[in-house]
């Protein structure tokens, strides 16, 4: 289907829409507000919020009749309202003005009535009183009053009992409507293609629908770019709508004549959004209610069957203000605060532009703001005094000529379109990660053939699935990754989604659809999305399908896992959207799911492609999260994936702080362990973290601990273990399958395979790197002894996996020789730390 272009026509040719004025004057008390929050906290963001302030507005007032949210700001997060994402991050200050000003009307409607259908939970609104909490964090606003003696100030009242909000200087998605953790460039704006999709997933009616506002500086990042060509893929249609402030003004610089020179003038925003296959709008005015509420409605207009997503793009003015003319404030001398020198707020407090801009909202209401013309206000308790006494002359205007009545009003008959009963294809009376079926001791060790039937078509078929191999077989750990994701959509029913970068079938997780890939009109039970290379923009995708809840109880969950996976070494493209999303997973007050991040092909065996795929450096980025946040698993034989895996699901299912699950598997099929010989022999062994392959021979001196993770690592160690004992070598040997799944074993256990002390006699032998090791805390001589692929600090040169293998030093020979050393040496080992301490 060609992609077109349309010109959203100028206010003086819409017909027969009518403008309401309610827009203007919320639109400039919105304005008004922002200006103060950056005035008084001398922090944030004065042009971007402004620019974007008529898109804020008209979305939120303008009603899901005119194509505006369907939302309640009673009940924010109701999982079927549509789905706000302010994306533009440093642009949060309308946001919170707008959400101020619309919690203050219904504040003072249920006051004045005693209505109930104008009640909102003083902790879920967000009030006047928030404006103090711009800017700081929440320990320091708990004795902010107090320190300033005005805990008891009538002014303060509204802190009583539910205390002052911390707002960030970014959207964060625990703000009111807001849906997303904006501001680091484009990653914002890269989930929403996913949660769109969700909603599709799911059955959904046209409600809920994702709007995202973003400007055209962010959209030049590569996850931006990456997300244009996700939306289109996943033919989402118009549920997903993204408006652009284009207004060409960034933090340093214009983009146009700026960083792009004037004469490269076939560098066009529209254009580039129409070759990406994407429904484009344009918007003259893009500061002008009008032709917004326009836009929206002709975004709510387009056919449904046109599975194209579609974008607004409106020229707007970064530092716009309602009353400007001709690029002019009225009573200021200079020119109007514009472009990309309006981002930093560098205005002093209440300066001679401050003033400029207040004078014309009091000229225009009749209002006169307190102290505003004495200049900066040194005295924090005076600031404060001063801060919320303007802030409460803006909210005068809602006992104005009805104003607040019809606000309040607005916001109740938008609210109550959001319902609970709202039909979906899925049930959402349970949450099936909960299955007992998933759990490790349910695991069948045998293959299965299990029948699964297409709720849609009728079709039934049978599956194979073998989640253990026998010893001997030859598969590396990589082919049981389909195994374990068919075992999951075959309990679950087609509840865990891949998308990987063109990579399906090569890293093992094409096989996992029960019923091939997704499409929302040919194939929607089919949990295999369709994926270019673009481990940002897939990563993001699949963070914005389990970011959603169908689940009206905030405590249950009815939605997708998702897991994107590519090659090792190049798994950091995804690591900024995760670091994200497990910020936003702690903070979330419902119940999301879980991220799985599979750094398939790692280890120093990936070289044998070529050295830029050298995979043993970066995996180790999926450890830099809060500890417990993330189970991070390393596999090194097929037997232990299905334990380890789901040792990790039973507790991600189950424990709100694990967001991120990370599989490591490396690329080489070897023959499945005979573990008959391992000292545990259990073969979920892998579900309690770290086990024991060779314990020490008794009755003989002992000489250390050597820890084990990786693949050929592994696979060579256990090789020459009848040498090693041959030659008078009597370690323990512990498989490391999951720091994280080990911390969670009773103490017990933890201290039988590695007490505390064994820490200090202990070496490592990796596919990793000696830069990060697989236990934390251990002791000073661990790198001197241990065998990592980065044993010289270089770089491998490259070749075949078996050359590769030589020149990193894993090969058989080369781990034998370590071991010896490494035992023959003990005495010295232990008499030089024991110099250490002394």
């Amino acid at each position: 289907m060609t992609s077109l272009t349309h010109a959203i026509p100028s206010p003086s040719q819409q017909h027969p829409l009518t403008h309401d004025p309610l827009l203007d004057d919320i639109g400039y008390m919105t304005c008004m507000t922002l200006v103060l929050l950056g005035n008084y906290a001398q922090t944030g963001h004065l042009g971007g919020p402004l620019a974007y302030t008529p898109y804020n507005v008209a979305v939120h007032l303008a009603g899901p009749e005119h194509g505006g949210l369907r939302f309640d700001y009673r009940r924010p997060k109701h999982p079927y309202s549509d789905k706000f994402m302010l994306a533009a991050g440093h642009s949060i200050p309308t946001c919170y003005a707008l959400w101020m000003i619309m919690g203050q009307s219904l504040y003072r409607k249920y006051q004045q009535t005693g209505d109930p259908r104008y009640h909102v939970d003083p902790h879920v609104a967000m009030l006047p009183i928030d404006a103090l909490g711009f800017r700081r964090g929440a320990g320091a606003l708990k004795t902010l009053l107090h320190e300033t003696d005005l805990e008891d100030h009538p002014l303060f009242a509204q802190a009583k009992g539910r205390g002052i909000r911390a707002l960030s200087g970014h959207a964060e998605s625990v703000d009111v409507t807001n849906d997303v953790n904006g501001g680091p460039s484009g990653i914002g704006i890269a989930t929403a293609a996913g949660k769109a999709a969700f909603w599709d997933w799911a059955g959904a009616p046209a409600s809920p629908k994702v709007i995202a506002l973003e400007g055209e500086f962010a959209l030049t990042e590569g996850h931006a770019q990456e997300f244009k060509t996700q939306a289109l893929a996943l033919q989402v249609g118009k549920r997903l709508r993204v408006m652009i402030s284009d207004n060409n003004a960034g933090i340093d610089d214009r983009l146009m004549g700026g960083v792009i020179a004037a004469q490269y003038d076939g560098y066009d925003l529209v254009n580039q959004w129409t070759s990406y296959g994407w429904n484009v709008f344009t918007l003259a005015q893009g500061n002008d209610y009008g032709e917004v509420v326009a836009a929206l409605k002709a975004m709510d207009a387009v056919d449904p069957h046109d599975r194209r997503p579609v974008v607004v793009i409106g020229k707007t003015t970064k530092g716009y203000w309602p009353a400007a003319v001709d690029g002019k404030i009225p009573g200021y001398s200079g020119d109007q605060l514009v472009s990309y020198s309006s981002h930093p707020y560098a205005l002093k407090m209440n300066s001679e532009y401050f003033l400029a801009l207040a004078q014309t909202f009091e000229k225009h209401y009749g209002v006169e703001f307190e102290g505003i013309r004495n200049g900066a206000v040194s005295n924090n308790r005076d600031r404060l005094i001063q801060f919320k006494t303007n802030m409460d002359v803006v909210m005068s205007l809602l006992d104005r000529n009805g104003l607040g009545d019809r606000l309040a009003d607005r916001l109740v008959e938008i609210g109550d379109t959001v319902r609970d009963d709202v039909k979906l294809r899925i049930s959402v009376a349970s949450d099936p990660f909960l299955d007992d079926r998933l759990r490790v001791a349910a695991l069948p060790e045998e293959p299965q053939k299990v029948s699964v039937r297409n709720a849609i078509s009728g079709a039934e078929k049978q599956v194979g699935i073998a989640l253990f191999k026998k010893p001997g077989e030859v598969a590396g750990a990589r082919r049981a990754i389909s195994e374990i994701i068919k075992w999951m959509n075959y309990v679950t029913d087609g509840r865990f989604f891949t998308v990987a970068a063109d990579l399906s079938e090569s890293i093992n997780v094409e096989h996992g659809s029960l019923w091939g890939h997704y499409s929302p009109t040919e194939n929607p039970l089919g949990t295999r999305l369709k994926a270019p290379i673009q481990e940002a923009g897939n990563v993001s995708t699949a963070i914005g399908l389990v970011s959603q809840s169908a689940s009206v109880d905030p405590a249950k969950f009815a939605g997708i896992w998702a897991l994107s996976g590519t090659y090792g070494a190049f798994t950091p493209l995804m690591y900024t959207p995760a670091r994200v999303w497990s910020q936003q997973n702690q903070d979330s007050k419902f119940r999301v799911g879980v991220l799985h991040i599979l750094t398939a092909h790692s280890g120093p065996e990936t070289a044998a492609d070529a050295r830029t795929h050298f995979g043993i450096f970066a995996p180790q980025v999926w450890k830099l999260f809060p500890r417990d946040q993330v189970i991070n698993l390393s596999f090194w034989d097929y037997n232990d994936v299905a334990p380890g895996y789901f040792a990790a699901a039973e507790i991600a299912a189950r424990d709100p702080h694990v967001g991120i699950i990370t599989l490591e598997v490396a690329r080489p099929d070897f023959a499945v362990a005979d573990r008959s010989h391992f000292a545990d022999s259990d073969l979920r062994a892998a579900a309690k973290g770290l086990y024991v392959i060779r314990d020490f021979a008794p009755g003989k001196p002992r000489h250390g601990y050597v820890v084990v993770q990786g693949s050929s690592s592994t696979v060579n160690l256990v090789k020459v273990l009848p040498k090693l004992e041959a030659a008078g070598v009597n370690v323990k040997v512990v498989a490391a399958i999951s720091e994280e799944l080990f911390d969670r074993q009773p103490q017990a256990y933890r201290d039988s395979v590695l007490p505390p002390e064994a820490r200090y006699d202990l070496m490592v032998v990796s596919t990793g790197t000696r830069r990060m090791w697989p236990l934390r805390n251990l002791g000073p001589l661990t790198d001197e002894y241990s065998l990592t692929s980065d044993f010289d600090n270089s770089w491998r040169t490259g070749g075949l996996e078996l050359e590769v293998i030589a020149e990193a030093h894993l090969d058989p020979d080369s781990i034998f020789a370590g071991v010896e050393r490494f035992a023959n040496e003990r005495e010295r080992r232990i008499s030089d730390q024991r110099k250490m301490i002394g």
